[in-house]
């Protein structure tokens, strides 16, 4: 249902609100993965006192790894609509295949599942330059958490209400576009020039309609009756909010990074053997008769040595600070990173010597079972996403379609050769050629170019073998009743 202008600036200035709260825990949260956390909390004040700002930005960064070992398994291969000919299994779509390609979804969809790793959320927005003519292509993009929200229906979690996006121009001015069902919300504002953000009630002007013009109306309607921005969310609750990969590890970052920079300190101050020397007379000036105390004196190098006429003289030195506590430290918070966030040892450490296969695939169970949860979540959201394409281009039935399947490439790391001997024994079990390759990891793509490959070379062996009794009729059967002089 159409609203009003002062409707939709209502519910622009809510969707407004509820993403300005959410900027400060981003941040943060974006600041772990890149290494730039804030300032040493676990540090005393006499620490701060000696070492001022020496260590800020510091950061032996293992959050970046946590995020980034389930984002880089999760990777969409297509997309399935409805049922094959004859109830059987529908092959994948070739058109979504089409959609997907054109809009280079194979790095973008990358992109958007680490955003979510990061930040707890990330968005697609499905558009195109003009809705209205059904033979317009599809335009896929996706968005940030920092720009972008959605609201559902009251006691829905899955029919999208509205959605807003906001961004900066190069014009002086901020953006915003406002989706609903039935229609597109177009607005802007001034923006500082000092890009200080201000809060939404006290920002210096408020939004406004963007100025008409064909292609960009204050409002237009929205062919898709759909809004059609989706949300991905990473670790989602019934009631809770979602909330980044590295959540729970970001103290334990925290304490690493606190005891690096002590062992640092400690290696500074203490890591050298310090001499000392007893009963040991210091140098007189002949004129005034006063000791010399030379600091140079006593830094020893290759070409000097100690030497003192006193026959109490004494020298030694100061055993070097252990290092090996701060060592064993660290590596028990790094193995508590990777026991909370189930990221297996071979992402964390070096120190894999002579680990057969076996146990290499063993300490991937937690990651290969997390990640596969991910893709669980994440398909309804590709699927949807699918749907809005098809919507697009006047698709009713598939851009409606509750059967739509999205195809992931498999989440486990195995080689080719485990993969093929898996492949054979399902063949000898009976499963079907087609599902073999998509377990094998071939794209729909390159499954249906096998598929006319394999089709090509039958065809040749059939016209081959047509044409060979012509080429090479071979020796004649002898006419019945007679005989052959072996024969006889």
């Amino acid at each position: 249902m159409a609203v009003t202008e002062q409707e939709a600036l209502r519910i622009t200035q809510a969707l407004e609100a509820q993403l300005d709260k959410r900027q400060a825990a981003v941040k943060v949260w974006n600041g772990f993965y890149k290494g730039k956390s804030e300032r040493l909390v676990f540090a005393s004040d006499r620490f701060r006192q000696a070492f001022g700002g020496l260590f800020d930005g510091f950061s032996d960064n293992w959050c970046g790894v946590v995020c980034d070992a389930p984002s880089e398994r999760m990777t969409p291969l297509g997309f399935r609509f409805g049922e094959g000919e004859d109830g059987a299994a529908a092959p994948a779509d070739k058109q979504a295949q089409r959609f997907w390609q054109a809009n280079g979804m194979d790095a973008w969809a990358r992109i958007a599942h680490t955003e979510m790793m990061v930040k707890s959320r990330s968005f697609v927005l499905v558009w195109a330059e003009n809705p209205d003519d059904s033979d317009t292509e599809p335009e896929i993009t996706v968005e940030d958490a920092t720009q972008c929200i959605v609201a559902y229906e009251p006691g829905n979690r899955r029919k999208r209400r509205a959605a807003f996006k906001r961004f900066d121009g190069e014009d002086g001015f901020v953006y915003g576009t406002l989706y609903l069902p039935d229609q597109i919300w177009k607005w802007r504002r001034a923006s500082l020039g000092s890009g200080l953000i201000l809060p939404t009630g006290v920002a210096l002007g408020g939004w406004v309609p963007r100025a008409a013009g064909k292609l960009d109306q204050a409002v237009i309607g929205n062919p898709l009756r759909r809004v059609p921005m989706v949300e991905l969310t990473n670790r989602p609750r019934l009631v809770d909010d979602p909330s980044p990969e590295h959540q729970t590890v970001m103290p334990l970052q925290r304490a690493i990074n606190k005891l690096v920079i002590d062992m640092l300190v400690a290696a500074e101050a203490g890591a050298f053997p310090a001499r000392w020397g007893t009963g040991i007379d210091l140098p007189k000036d002949p004129l005034t008769g006063q000791e010399i105390d030379n600091p140079d004196m006593w830094k020893l190098s290759v070409s000097k040595m100690l030497r003192a006429s006193s026959p109490q003289a004494k020298f030694g030195n100061f055993q070097a600070a252990d290092l090996r506590n701060f060592v064993t430290g660290i590596e028990m918070l790094v193995e508590h990173v990777a026991a909370q966030s189930r990221t297996p040892p071979g992402y964390m450490t070096g120190k894999l010597v002579n680990v057969n296969a076996e146990a290499m695939q063993e300490s991937e169970v937690g990651l290969i079972a997390k990640t596969r949860d991910k893709t669980t979540f994440l398909s309804d959201a590709w699927e949807e996403m699918a749907r809005l394409c098809f919507l697009v281009k006047d698709d009713q039935q598939r851009g409606n379609d509750p059967l739509a399947e999205t195809i992931w490439a498999d989440v486990e790391h195995r080689t080719d050769a485990q993969r093929v001997d898996a492949a054979i024994k399902k063949k000898a079990i009976g499963v079907p050629w087609r599902q073999l390759m998509e377990d094998l990891g071939y794209t729909p793509t390159q499954i249906t170019r096998m598929e006319a490959m394999l089709e090509q070379d039958a065809n040749r062996a059939a016209r081959a073998l047509a044409f060979s009794g012509i080429d090479d009729p071979g020796p004649l059967e002898p006419a019945s009743g007679h005989r052959t002089p072996a024969a006889a």
